[in-house]
């Protein structure tokens, strides 16, 4: 979960964008999670673990980065907030101006369905909830999470971008 990817709404509204788009580039995510099991996903482990930092604790936030590509920039598309380690793949629910529902289908050791809800707030940063419910290798699981990412430039600085599998 790069994851996956947390407002001055009403001064905001008139410089929006129609669709929800970003910047290509380096974006740093600030996640806070809420892990229903005993202990913190492989893939969330092996996500800090690339990028040199301790693991996410349950209920504290955990900052990360991501690449965010041109493609996925220009596109209706949701940021990947999900590991290369997860089996999972994101489809657009809703896309309303600058509000993006998406849901996540997962299957591998960590199988179920999650939600998120994503809003970005001009082209330089979004914010949003997601939350999963399924089994991690076969154990009953509920995970949460608020979020929220800023553009840091056009340099990932050797964070490398997420890349579906088979591409």
């Amino acid at each position: 979960m790069r994851a996956v990817v947390s407002l001055g709404f009403a001064l905001l509204l008139s410089t929006i964008p129609a669709l929800a788009a970003g910047k290509a580039g380096l974006w740093g995510v600030t996640t806070t999670y809420q892990f229903g099991m005993r202990y913190v996903p492989p893939a969330l482990v092996a996500l800090a673990r690339a990028q040199s930092l301790k693991p996410p604790v349950s209920g504290q936030p955990f900052v990360h980065h991501m690449c965010m590509t041109k493609y996925e920039a220009d596109s209706r598309q949701p940021p990947h907030l999900n590991s290369r380690d997860l089996d999972c793949t994101d489809r657009t629910i809703s896309l309303k101006g600058s509000h993006m529902v998406v849901e996540t289908l997962c299957h591998g050791p960590l199988e179920g369905v999650g939600r998120s809800e994503i809003l970005w707030r001009g082209n330089d940063h979004f914010d949003g909830t997601s939350s999963f419910k399924g089994r991690f290798r076969g154990d009953p699981t509920r995970m949460s999470s608020s979020f929220s990412a800023d553009w840091q430039g056009e340099d990932c600085r050797g964070v490398r971008p997420y890349i579906a599998p088979g591409n």
